[in-house]
């Protein structure tokens, strides 16, 4: 299959949520560097001018509203309900996919018939690493990482995050992975039907990690494709507001994989890491202070709010 015809297989759906320039920037992006690609996006319920950002800029793109914003994961099913083709795009609205992405990582899914998604090697906007990689969250890693030891769980980023670099993995060879960061992850519609899709019980954070867990439960692999890189801007529908539901869904994740008496211990320590952090924060000057006083005091809140 030529390169140029690859797009024709993809259904890429964005989840919009009061990011009208970011989401037509993102479909924008997939309409230019996948040609052929179904593009679906989901406007939960935003109430902004994002259609008429879309007929303007992306008229090929189909536009899926919501009545009411249920989730990320509520909102990627619906889009995966709504489009056809054998390979789904999940695309944050924030993520811009760089010219060849998207066929790297269908090629990559095209040659392990073992694998059910694939994820891409993220950057900034100024074309450093994210982080690309992450590890399934355990007690245990939830403890290493809440105390600042997250180097003896395997991880060198918070909550099992691996910076991902050409360094560490060589370009043209997809490495299979625990879970990927959720920011655009490439999957088959035969074993996202087959898991059920998202779990919508999580509203947002950790949706992703859940489905990683099913497709290996189901014994299915996890690529990380280094020769696909994605721009993922980050938090842009939330940002450090939203730290404290990034808390409830671990805790959430925790609880199905692992059992209630583990999920209350990884409240707890999460609780402990929030409130360790928002005390050195304290200490902490100027504009970054501010910014991670407000990430850790709302995750501080959501707890004191259960």
């Amino acid at each position: 299959m030529d390169s140029g015809s690859r797009g024709h297989l993809v259904s890429a759906v964005i989840v919009h949520y009061k990011t009208p320039e970011d989401t037509v920037t993102a479909a924008s992006a997939v309409e230019e560097t996948a040609p052929g690609a179904e593009i679906v996006v989901v406007d939960n319920a935003s109430g902004d001018a994002v259609a008429e950002e879309l007929e303007r800029r992306v008229p090929g793109a189909r536009l899926v509203r919501e009545s009411v914003n249920r989730g990320y994961g509520a909102g990627c099913n619906r889009g995966a309900r709504g489009s056809s083709r054998p390979f789904l795009l999940f695309l944050n609205s924030d993520a811009r996919v760089l010219p060849g992405a998207v066929e790297a990582l269908e090629r990559a899914l095209e040659a392990d018939p073992s694998a059910a998604a694939a994820g891409p090697r993220l950057l900034d906007a100024e074309a450093r690493p994210q982080p690309s990689i992450r590890l399934l969250p355990t007690p245990w890693r939830i403890f290493c990482e809440s105390s600042g030891i997250a180097f003896l769980a395997g991880g060198r980023e918070p909550f099992g995050g691996h910076t991902a670099t050409r360094q560490d993995h060589r370009p043209g060879h997809p490495v299979a992975v625990e879970a990927l960061m959720g920011a655009a992850l490439l999957v088959r519609r035969e074993d996202f039907e087959a898991a059920g899709g998202f779990d919508e019980s999580f509203f947002l954070y950790a949706e992703e990690t859940d489905l990683m867990r099913r497709f290996r439960d189901a014994g299915r692999r996890i690529l990380f494709v280094p020769d696909a890189e994605v721009v993922h801007a980050g938090g842009r529908s939330g940002g450090d507001r939203l730290f404290g539901q990034l808390h409830a869904s671990l805790v959430r994740y925790v609880r199905k994989h692992h059992g209630t008496a583990e999920a209350g211990l990884a409240a707890v320590l999460l609780d402990a890491g929030a409130a360790g952090r928002y005390a050195a924060a304290l200490l902490t000057p100027g504009a970054r202070g501010r910014a991670r006083r407000l990430r850790y005091r709302s995750a501080l809140r959501r707890r004191a709010a259960r």
